[in-house]
């Protein structure tokens, strides 16, 4: 059941304009973003370049990616729940005989799907150099599962989001506050005494950037993996609670 939703929210996501457009905006400025690295990387002697160039393209192209899955997530994510819920065509799937966490995963999973093309487009981008210049591909892996765990982040924060309200904009609203949030939370550590701070371990850039830097560790997959079942859960509770209302 939950393959057949998915499969379900895929079919109708690939249908909408919204995804064809986020992916052609996303390639066209990742585009430019990659040739520009080459340029300013190329125009540097050996002896100048602080770092290689597998470190700038996974910097630059995938920080940049996740910014654009960050903001797709919740405007493709709006349809799934709220516009369902303003049209009652929720409503049909309530009568069928589904559990509301099977509803929630198939939903859930068929939004990741989608969001997974613009993951990969830093990769696709940075593909086009193999075989000319020596790049680390673990590094690359690295970065391209750290980019694909963010999406599964930002799509449980917009499907929560998109459970809250009926009206598809104050979803995609909501949904934004709470990226913002977990995004700029990590710079109120400075203004603490201590070393070690509970905000910026919330921050969810501060673990991707362990990954662009090639580093998979255990805490920072834990991060996106119990931030992500949280978010669910929510969802989950938020459709039950509506139920019996």
């Amino acid at each position: 059941m939950i393959l057949t939703l998915a499969a379900r929210e895929l079919r109708s996501g690939l249908v909408t304009p919204m995804l064809w457009v986020l992916l052609g905006a996303g390639q066209v400025v990742l585009a430019w973003i990659f040739l520009q690295v080459l340029e300013d990387f190329s125009a540097l002697d050996a002896a100048a370049r602080a770092a290689p160039l597998t470190l700038e393209l996974t910097l630059n192209l995938f920080g940049f990616a996740a910014v654009v899955v960050m903001l797709a997530a919740p405007l493709l994510a709006q349809r799934m729940l709220s516009s369902e819920f303003r049209e009652a065509s929720f409503d049909l799937l309530e009568a069928a005989p589904v559990r509301r966490l099977s509803l929630v995963l198939g939903k859930f999973l068929g939004l990741w799907l989608l969001l997974a093309p613009l993951c990969l487009l830093p990769a696709l981008n940075v593909a086009l150099l193999a075989g000319t210049v020596a790049l680390d591909a673990g590094q690359l892996a690295a970065a391209t599962l750290g980019l694909w765990l963010a999406g599964g982040f930002f799509a449980a924060v917009g499907l929560y989001a998109s459970s809250l309200s009926a009206q598809p904009g104050a979803s995609v609203l909501a949904a934004f506050g709470l990226l913002l949030l977990f995004s700029v939370i990590g710079r109120a550590e400075p203004l603490l005494s201590t070393s070690l701070s509970l905000f910026g371990w919330l921050a969810w850039n501060e673990h991707l950037l362990w990954f662009l830097f090639g580093a998979v560790r255990l805490s920072d997959l834990l991060y996106f993996l119990l931030f992500t079942v949280f978010f669910l859960a929510l969802t989950e509770r938020r459709l039950v609670n509506r139920r019996f209302a």
